[in-house]
């Protein structure tokens, strides 16, 4: 949810292209999907520890941000500058619900191995949309590998009374892509973020 008028999203090529042809400036070139919900079980994990109901971290942000870092280094698609600024400026905003809608805390978790951030995800109650998932995030670290689609496992089957879990995955974000496909994920449109022109 964006309260720039400026930016818009569009889910047509055409119109997509007609708009940058205009002078709009693409921020944004996503896969939107869907998991169907309710899941057949419940996924359990010992190292993935859920928000508090006020929407605080199960560690102090300092602690999980190396982890976040790592998992977006400057290479890519979705890596955002700022170092220990995202702290306040993304995370924090996501999790007290200003940006897409209010945490879901007990569908979002960090995980933690040897008392050591290494993961987490963020879902949120994203208004007319349901749960979506915000941020989910790994340390590249071989000895993390399948972290992903375990926290979404974990997380989706935490969601109950509702019909599915959305997402968006950045064209190019090939890795993460595989995963919310190995997931249960489903294609359901394409979508292109403008920044139109003053």
């Amino acid at each position: 949810m964006h309260d720039d008028p400026r930016v818009v999203s569009v889910h047509d090529a055409d119109e997509a292209r007609s708009l940058i042809d205009q002078g709009a400036i693409l921020e944004r070139h996503a896969i939107v999907m869907r998991l169907p919900l309710p899941l057949a079980r419940t996924y359990d994990d010992p190292e993935f520890h859920p928000f508090s109901r006020d929407a605080r971290p199960p560690l102090p942000w300092a602690r999980v941000l190396p982890a976040f870092l790592a998992a977006y280094p400057p290479d890519h698609p979705d890596y955002q500058p700022g170092g220990d600024t995202l702290i306040d400026s993304y995370l924090v905003l996501y999790t007290e619900g200003a940006e897409l809608g209010p945490l879901i805390t007990e569908a979002s978790a960090i995980a933690i191995r040897d008392d050591r951030a290494y993961g987490g995800i963020l879902i949120v109650d994203r208004p007319g949309e349901g749960p979506w998932v915000c941020d989910l995030w790994r340390d590249p670290d071989p000895a993390y590998a399948g972290a992903g689609v375990r926290l979404l496992h974990w997380a989706a089957s935490r969601l109950h009374g509702f019909d599915g879990l959305g997402l968006v995955v950045t064209v190019g974000n090939d890795a993460a892509l595989r995963a919310y496909e190995r997931a249960g994920f489903m294609r359901e449109t394409t979508a292109w973020r403008l920044r139109l022109p003053d």
